[in-house]
């Protein structure tokens, strides 16, 4: 093993964090290439699997790397009363409700434009109206 007695703690850590957002050491390895890191593919499996040691810095951009794709990782959370979220949820299913009714008889109660606004699978997509 290496020199630093924080490595063997470290590399535990960073393979728990990896297996509770369910990333592979390929895609971690892919995000620490990305910003920087400087060993290859096979030697950070390698170090995962504690058969290498890396020094502190590449431990450190693989910490980084991990702990980015993990705030990239959507997750579901228990919201409060008022959140914004839960409300705009009940006025979706609200609007979908009422809108059934138009659609069973092939109507659309607000024009051609979906639930938000947004353009029909008919309409042109550009903001600017320059098709």
């Amino acid at each position: 093993m290496g020199f630093d007695l924080n490595e063997p703690e470290q590399r535990r850590q960073l393979r728990a964090a990896l297996k509770a957002a369910d990333l592979t050491a390929g895609e971690l390895w892919l995000n620490y290439f990305s910003i920087g890191g400087g060993v290859g593919e096979y030697e950070v499996e390698a170090y995962l699997q504690g058969l290498l040691s890396l020094p502190p810095i590449q431990r450190d951009l693989l910490a980084m790397a991990a702990n980015e794709l993990i705030e990239a990782v959507p997750r579901l959370y228990a919201p409060y009363s008022d959140d914004p979220y839960l409300a705009g949820s009940a006025w979706e299913s609200a609007q979908q409700s009422a809108q059934e009714p138009a659609q069973k008889s092939g109507q659309d109660d607000d024009g051609d434009h979906g639930a938000r606004g947004m353009p029909g699978s008919d309409e042109p997509t550009d903001p600017t109206g320059d098709d």
